[in-house]
């Protein structure tokens, strides 16, 4: 395997873990105020890690070394359904009556900021 792969395979796994870490750790923080805003924001950041792992699945987690044309379509078609995943996901996240739709949306801003946090120190 070559190291570059090796590194993009475990920033692919280890970055929608940092997501979930930053749920869960908010989700524990808001449980003192209530259950419903603590589910909202761990739904909300599960969302974005489960895109984010779409996004890895079809791009770095491919066993095979692709052509450049393959690696391209390849990065589009993570892209695509990364953002199908994240959309479907808010929407039923924010439809569900059980959710504070503002915890949600919150979640969802965490895991983008780990993302951004956390993207300099997974391509070392």
């Amino acid at each position: 395997m070559v190291p570059t792969s090796r590194n993009a395979r475990r920033a692919a796994l280890a970055l929608p873990l940092g997501q979930l870490v930053i749920g869960v750790s908010g989700a524990l923080a808001l449980m003192v105020f209530s259950a419903s805003a603590a589910l909202g924001f761990l739904a909300g950041a599960a969302v974005l890690a489960a895109g984010f792992l779409a996004f890895g699945w079809r791009t770095a987690l491919v066993p095979s070394v692709p052509t450049g044309p393959g690696a391209f379509g390849r990065l589009l078609l993570g892209v695509g359904l990364k953002w199908l995943v994240i959309a479907a996901g808010l929407a039923l996240a924010l439809s569900a009556d059980r959710l504070e739709p503002l915890a949600v949306l919150a979640g969802a801003v965490a895991g983008y900021l780990a993302y951004l946090l956390c993207l300099p120190w997974l391509l070392r």
